[in-house]
């Protein structure tokens, strides 16, 4: 066996190089022959598909009108397929209707199993089963069977190119190899003869190390001699080279500053232009086309497909609950969440679709040249499940889901602006059935905004001709089985539609911009009549009137409350102003703001619905709260569900620790009475006391519990 130090160099790289060359073309030759024949096969699968859709259109109208004679016909035209060995169409029953078997060939048709669609290749043939149908309902299968000729002959033709060009490139690598190695070799001979010769008269102290028999290790030895020889003169030259060095050094240096300078500021200015042109057409957070660079991409494909007569689709998309997260966790976790979003969108769409992002939790979606409203489906399910998998942001765990709108062209319009109108129409309705799911445009959804338009008329009409009410829910001290305070609650009354609920015109109030004179009205309204009930002797009774996000977010919302108290001769400290967790954490650091301002002149604050948000207690602590209320939700199951009762008391234990007052809110029986009763509440309301009633009637309550023996509060 050869040592292979003691080879040539020339040899080592003749080895090296036939040895790299056939492995990399062997390599290549497999993966070759492997990408065709899969290629084949598939080629092969989309032609049995093809011929499929075809017998299947063509033997619809013969399988629904039981005509075997006409499906026998459809099958005649494979006399022409020299590849098709064996055809044969089925009724749902997996019944023989029709068959076509080639010529010659003796072969049984299958008689079961046709459920499943598939495609099955075996040694010498391939067989595909596929289903009929007619306006989505199942009406027959087809089976068709094809011989495996043309992957075997293709198969065969490619491994002899690769016998015939692996031989071929192997002796041509062996030759230049031969010629090439010689490049390196002749050289390092040439070096060591000049090197023997220039050690004849000088020296060197320094050493190579290193040894062998190759021409290497000769050029070592012989280079070795000659430094011995050349070291009485680097003694001489090392001063003058240093001076020399120093120089060069320094005018380098100086050069390369120079240069480096020039190099910075043309690269300076070209990042510049870059960033400004990108800016202008990318978001800044994400690095997703923006709105500009979205608008012109569907102006360009709507172009090409009326050019092309070919459908696009547009997705709006809204992150459910995302404003929750923002707001509790902070804007840069939610930063971090909507970057994280925004690559698992580019994931889920193809490399000609474009993810936009519009602004705060909104997203779009561009899918140029579908084939059908169905692909836009497909897609946004899988951008849904996509998002279904949770995110870590920060140490924070977080689900987020989204709502989808979709609008196709040219069905739901043909320009941009009114695709996107419709987009955006299609998800505000997936958000009304429950959000994380896409919802297609119809027109209906037109109707239904028509329908909170009417809605928003007839209440700007209420407001004018003086339908509003207010209702008055008694607030009862159990301990003193007395009225302490009430809730006022707005109530509308339509003169031919009869009492509206608030949970259908609430929203419209707070879309349309109403709830603002609303709630002035409401203010006032409720002041006022709590001074009619202390001018008649009821003096200690307090009331609590119910706030917006749109009242709380309004400018100088304190000189209207102040204004309503001056005006009704109001003392501030007999009123609370209700909030909820969400209202609240919309603009946490205003609402604290504002809420400051409001307990300054007096007037408690009270946390309405709590438990029922989605702020955190960090926040919950910073707000000025003086009374927390416990959401009717969760004293239904009272004392019978113990997770309800652990709710329960876990949040009594906290306001008692916070030094707050605390309300339950939709007592029914006398067992959830006596429980909070056991907890130390004091202050409940409910249908047990009273249902929300008209102001004289809930005077009538008052005068009754002033005459000894004449009320009892529960009943």
């Amino acid at each position: 066996m050869w040592n292979l130090r003691d080879i040539s160099i020339r040899t080592k790289l003749t080895i090296l190089i036939v040895s790299i060359s056939s492995v990399s073309l062997l390599l290549a030759s497999i993966a070759f022959i492997t990408s065709d024949r899969i290629n084949t096969q598939q080629t092969v699968s989309d032609n049995l598909g093809t011929m499929a859709d075809i017998i299947a259109a063509n033997s619809s109208a013969a399988l629904l009108f039981s005509d075997p004679v006409a499906a026998q016909e459809t099958l005649s035209f494979l006399n022409s397929q020299q590849h098709i060995q064996a055809a044969a169409i089925y009724d749902s029953d997996e019944k023989e209707f029709a068959h076509y078997i080639q010529p010659g060939l003796n072969l049984d048709l299958p008689a079961s199993d046709l459920q499943n669609e598939n495609i099955l290749f075996w040694s010498d043939y391939v067989e595909l089963y596929t289903r009929i149908f007619y306006e989505g309902d199942l009406i027959g299968f087809i089976y068709l069977r094809s011989d495996m000729e043309a992957i075997h002959d293709r198969l065969v033709m490619f491994l002899g190119i690769v016998a015939i060009v692996l031989l071929a490139s192997l002796l041509v690598t062996f030759v230049l190899g031969a010629q090439l190695q010689r490049i390196i070799t002749d050289p390092l001979l040439r070096l060591s003869a000049i090197a023997r010769q220039v050690s004849t008269g000088k020296n060197y102290s320094v050493r190579v190390i290193g040894e062998g028999k190759d021409e290497l290790g000769n050029l070592i030895t012989d280079f070795n001699t000659m430094l011995d020889e050349i070291q009485s003169r680097d003694n001489e030259l090392r001063e003058h080279r240093l001076r020399l060095e120093e120089r060069v050094t320094q005018r380098t240096r100086e050069l390369e500053s120079a240069n480096a300078l020039l190099e910075l500021s043309k690269e300076q200015a070209e990042s510049v232009a870059n960033r400004m042109e990108y800016h202008a057409h990318h978001d800044a957070l994400t690095g997703l086309p923006n709105r500009i660079l979205l608008n012109d991409r569907i102006t360009s494909e709507l172009a090409h497909a009326r050019r092309q007569q070919t459908n696009a689709a547009l997705l709006f998309l809204d992150l459910d609950r995302f404003k929750i997260i923002n707001d509790s966790l902070g804007h840069a976790v939610g930063d971090q969440l909507l970057r994280v979003i925004s690559r698992r969108l580019n994931n889920c769409v193809r490399e000609e679709d474009t993810v936009a992002r519009l602004g705060g939790d909104e997203f779009m979606v561009l899918l140029p040249r579908i084939s059908g409203s169905a692909d836009a489906g497909r897609i946004a399910k899988k951008i849904i499940e996509c998002l279904v998998d949770p995110i870590s942001c920060n140490g924070h765990e977080l689900h987020i889901t989204t709502s989808i709108g979709i609008s196709i062209f040219p069905y739901d319009g043909t320009d941009a602006e009114t695709l996107i109108k419709h987009a955006d129409i299609s998800m505000y309705r997936a958000k009304e059935l429950g959000r994380n799911k896409a919802i297609y445009y119809t027109a209906e959804m037109n109707a239904g905004s028509r329908k909170q338009l009417a809605m928003e008329t007839n209440l700007r009409k209420a407001v004018e001709r003086n339908q509003l009410r207010l209702f008055y829910q008694p607030k009862v001290d159990i301990n003193r089985n007395m009225i302490v305070g009430v809730e006022a609650l707005l109530r509308w009354k339509h003169p031919t539609m009869g009492f509206i609920s608030p949970l259908d015109f609430i929203p419209v109030a707070e879309d349309s911009g109403l709830i603002i004179p609303i709630g002035e009205w409401v203010l006032n309204t409720a002041f006022r009549q709590l001074k009619q009930w202390h001018n008649t002797g009821f003096t200690g009774l307090t009331v609590a009137v119910n706030l917006s996000s749109a009242q709380l977010s309004r400018p100088g919302f304190e000189d209207v409350v102040a204004q309503a108290l001056g005006e009704a001769g109001l003392d501030a400290r007999m009123t609370e102003l209700e909030v909820t967790e969400n209202v609240a954490m919309e603009n946490i650091d205003s609402a604290i703001t504002v809420l400051d301002r409001l307990k300054c002149m007096g007037i408690s604050i009270a946390m309405d619905d709590f438990g029922t948000g989605y702020s955190s207690l960090n926040y919950l602590r910073r707000l000025p709260i003086d009374i927390v209320k416990i959401d009717k939700s969760f004293v239904s199951e009272i004392p019978d569900s113990t997770d309800d009762v652990t709710i329960a008391q876990a949040i009594i234990a906290m306001a008692q620790s916070l030094k707050l007052s605390l309300v339950v809110e939709g007592v029914e029986n006398v067992r959830q009475l006596n429980f909070f009763r056991q907890q130390g509440v004091n202050i409940v309301q409910g249908y047990l006391f009273s249902k929300p009633v008209p102001a004289s009637e809930l005077l009538r309550m008052l005068e009754a519990q002033n005459v000894p023996g004449t009320v009892n509060l529960v009943k």
